[in-house]
């Protein structure tokens, strides 16, 4: 099946995610964050987008191809030239479109394969518009093969393939809908399953059939288990949680269903369980009563005893922090005059991945034998060191090398020192190689 689409999860930080489908124009190419379109970002290149800012941690990301099929790429007239390119790009155009339809397709399918009644009713529908797909695709390679002979054979080929596209998107929207109805029957199946209780995760049977649905009392362990999909991320199992699973021969794996506290009260400490705690009858005796504390301060007190508010004029008054004495921040640095430290300073080495270069965050780095991206926060001023430790390493557009080139490091370690002219600018020194 033909690859139209990549699929990532944001971390919080990488801007740059690549794409491995081929396409005609670079308005088809799309990209959706959580399911919703979105347009806040850019192409690096030819096969590269760089979001405007990083997809969140955890974000659903899309990049597919949605082929413009309003119209053709070329219209042929009576008596004019053909070119073997234009009739290319109609197919071309007819092919890409056939394809998404096929992937689509193919996604309600298998998704519809493990519902229950109504999703192997919208299964039957996935599947027949999958086979009109495959039957639209088939009368477009034909439409190629006969239209290299003639004129006139082209043009009712195109004629063909237009009518493929509108079966296949007609398709599409059937697969779309039968996708829905799984969706709504995976969800009924799972709150009709016949759960078997077992007390934990050794006790889940090592040979189930599909449809097996299994309670795991003691969930302990249980986000080590495999095979098991569908898990929340960073779920640790518990002596007091109960988990729910169940079977699925075709991905032949168990699949997440949900978890819940096995016994809710026993989470918390009860009234009943306070015995120890403080009572009515050691409130005289162990601790000092209300009542009791006649000998401690009163309001009558405060102005006779005791130094009173309106009696405070000699002491600091909140304006003169910043201006009369100095404020207290122990993490801060002064600003206004040259420190004087008295403790060794340093920094800890950060390492460069290909998603992620924030040099905000310190101003020592590593890195291995990759392509070394655009930093992000860069500001004026700062200075640094790069430690590489492998080769060959490719620098990104915003490093700018002595002479204008990027050095060939023979010996590793290297060393190369940097300091940040703007935000977009990072001035690289001479690399020092082979240091042991």
């Amino acid at each position: 099946m033909a690859t139209t689409q990549n699929t990532y999860t944001g971390n919080g930080s990488t801007v740059l995610y690549s794409f491995t489908f081929p396409y005609l124009e670079t308005t088809d190419i799309k990209v959706s964050l959580n399911g919703t379109v979105t347009t806040a970002y850019t192409l690096a290149n030819a096969t590269t987008i760089q979001f405007t800012a990083a997809p969140a941690n955890g974000a659903a990301i899309r990049i597919y191809r949605q082929t413009d099929d309003s119209n053709l790429q070329s219209t042929f007239y009576p008596g004019s030239a053909i070119r073997s390119s234009d009739l290319n790009d109609n197919f071309t155009q007819n092919l890409y479109v056939t394809q998404e339809a096929n992937n689509v397709s193919a996604s309600a399918t298998a998704t519809a394969n493990s519902a229950t009644t109504t999703a192997n009713t919208a299964l039957s529908t996935a599947n027949s518009a999958t086979s009109t797909a495959n039957t639209a695709l088939s009368t477009a390679n034909s439409s190629v093969s006969t239209a290299s002979s003639a004129v006139s054979t082209a043009n009712s080929a195109v004629s063909t393939a237009n009518s493929a596209v509108s079966t296949a998107n007609s398709a599409v929207s059937t697969a779309n809908t039968a996708n829905a109805n799984a969706t709504a029957a995976l969800n009924a199946a799972a709150e009709a399953l016949a759960y078997v209780i077992v007390a934990n995760v050794a006790a889940i049977p090592a040979s189930p059939v599909n449809g097996d649905a299994i309670r795991v009392t003691n969930s302990t362990g249980i986000e080590s288990f495999t095979p098991l999909t569908g898990i929340p991320v960073g779920f640790v199992g518990d002596a007091g949680l109960t988990v729910e699973i169940y079977y699925s021969s075709s991905t032949s794996t168990w699949v997440w269903v949900r978890y819940y506290a096995t016994n809710p009260d026993t989470r918390y400490q009860s009234l009943a369980g306070m015995s120890a705690y403080l009572t009515t009858a050691n409130a005289a005796s162990t601790y000092q009563p209300l009542s009791g504390m006649s000998s401690y301060l009163t309001t009558a007190t405060a102005s006779s005893t005791y130094q009173t508010q309106a009696g405070m004029s000699g002491y600091l008054a909140t304006s003169a922090i910043g201006t009369t004495v100095q404020s207290y921040d122990a993490n801060t640095v002064k600003t206004n005059a040259l420190p004087t430290f008295t403790v060794a300073t340093r920094s800890t080495e950060r390492t460069i991945t290909e998603g992620a270069f924030d040099l905000s965050t310190g101003n020592l780095w590593t890195c291995g034998a990759i392509t070394v991206p655009n930093p992000t926060n860069a500001v004026a001023g700062q200075t640094g060191a790069i430690r590489i430790t492998a080769g060959p390493v490719v620098w990104s557009a915003n490093f700018k090398f002595p002479g204008g080139t990027a050095p060939t490091i023979a010996t590793f370690p290297a060393v190369i020192p940097y300091y940040v002219s703007g935000s977009s600018t990072i001035l690289m020194g001479n690399a020092v190689a082979g240091i042991a």
